[in-house]
């Protein structure tokens, strides 16, 4: 398991808690305000997400595909968006991990083995890689490469996914595996909590290692709800939904972070038991 993993995961549970996961959008809605995001979720989130910005991903909503546009007119590429959180995990001092989501054609195009070298560069934890398959060589390609430099491939299980499709992820998970509460693109829908009993029955079945939930977890009610079932809760649309207000509001930089910190914190208490 990765080093970071293994402390956040610590941590958690001497605290009797699961783990907090936000997602944002990187260098939404610009470097500096994203950075300053960064930081200051930093201090509440065991782990943060970040999406690499994309302008054809398949599982996003409305909600982060807007992300997605405002970060691209902001400048955001793969290589800047390393550059920002090499620059962030210079400045926190937490042992938060954070994790990359992004599609294979992006990093087929940007170069697995560059895309992987840059990952350990910037202080990257691990790699969620949206539609990649357990057959694909690439996929191989990716689990070794992140494998070898000590960064988790963090695999994710939708209730359209099997027994047998679990076990070939658990083959390539070290840290935890991530649990889509439904089918469908993220924040269109509530969290399905008989879908997330049902995959984490059949996933402990065959394991014991940490189950992340994500996709509509929304409120302090539904992160309270699904920590009583997973060991990490994953939130994105309705922070990056905040960060949008933010924006609109004319807030930027501290003032932009400070305004969604203050709304995570609270998403964040949820996850006491």
């Amino acid at each position: 398991m990765n080093k970071t993993f293994q402390k956040v995961f610590a941590k958690a549970k001497l605290e009797n808690r699961s783990c907090f996961v936000a997602f944002v959008t990187g260098m939404d809605p610009d470097y500096e305000s994203s950075k300053q995001i960064l930081i200051e979720l930093s201090k509440t989130c065991d782990v943060i997400e970040i999406g690499i910005s994309f302008n054809t991903s398949t599982s996003d909503s409305s909600i982060i595909m807007s992300a997605n546009d405002r970060a691209i007119k902001s400048g955001a590429k793969t290589k800047k968006i390393f550059q920002l959180i090499k620059e962030v995990k210079k400045e926190i001092i937490s042992d938060t991990a954070f994790v990359t989501m992004g599609y294979l054609n992006q990093i087929h195009v940007y170069g697995i083995n560059k895309y992987i070298n840059d990952c350990k560069k910037s202080g990257v934890d691990g790699c969620i890689v949206v539609d990649s398959n357990n057959e694909a060589p690439e996929d191989d390609k990716i689990f070794k490469g992140l494998t070898k430099n000590h960064m988790a491939f963090i695999k994710l299980i939708a209730p359209t996914n099997d027994s047998n499709y679990i076990k070939e992820s658990l083959k390539k998970s070290s840290s935890w595996l991530y649990i889509v509460s439904y089918a469908g693109v993220t924040g269109s829908k509530k969290v399905n909590i008989n879908n997330v009993k049902k995959l984490a029955k059949m996933i402990r079945k065959q394991s014991k290692i940490p189950i992340g939930v994500g996709f509509g977890i929304k409120s302090y009610s539904d992160v309270k709800k699904v920590s009583k079932l997973a060991d990490l809760v994953v939130c994105g649309s309705s922070i990056v939904e905040k960060v949008k207000e933010g924006s609109e509001k004319g807030l930027s930089n501290i003032k932009l972070a400070q305004f969604v910190g203050r709304y995570v914190k609270k998403l964040s208490q949820g996850v006491k038991h």
